[in-house]
């Protein structure tokens, strides 16, 4: 049996600057790679590079996919240096991982704040949106099979179980 590995995506919780009771969603879109969870809701993020210290990577996947500018990622990080090498310790993050599903994924979500008028620009998605959290947590309820599952199970443990 082949072994199959996971690579971790940066995603974020992204809420308005001067409103922060509202939170962006995107429609994931691609048809071709993901048709199951195409036209569904999702946080935006993408793939972490190699060496990329986290808060650069979802600032990069916010603005790339978003056109959000100001963007401020909110997590606690300090460096470490030991013989040459360089670690980064980041806090506040949340882990959602898909245990059964299309494909193994592990999504490092963190917070951000963020200004400007959102619009779709990277290649995956559509319809980007800000939502107030009611509306949001309602949509959740109503029709929860209109959500990624990663992305709904990351939204329903912060604004429904908490």
């Amino acid at each position: 049996m082949v072994e199959q590995l996971v690579l971790t995506n940066v995603y974020a919780l992204v809420r308005d600057r001067h409103n922060p009771s509202r939170i962006l969603l995107q429609q994931r879109w691609k048809p071709e790679s993901d048709p199951v969870n195409s036209g569904r809701w999702e946080l935006p993020g993408g793939k972490w590079r190699a060496f990329e210290p986290l808060a650069a990577c979802a600032e990069r996947e916010v603005e790339e996919e978003t056109g959000l500018s100001e963007v401020e990622v909110q997590v606690s990080q300090t460096d470490h240096e030991l013989l040459g090498d360089r670690v980064q310790v980041s806090e506040a993050i949340q882990l959602v991982q898909m245990l059964q599903g299309p494909y193994p994924s592990l999504l490092a979500i963190v917070d951000v704040l963020a200004s400007g008028l959102p619009h779709s620009t990277g290649d995956g998605s559509r319809e980007v949106q800000c939502l107030d959290q009611e509306t949001l947590i309602e949509m959740m309820q109503n029709e929860p099979q209109t959500f990624t599952a990663l992305s709904f199970a990351a939204l329903r443990h912060r604004l429904l179980v908490q």
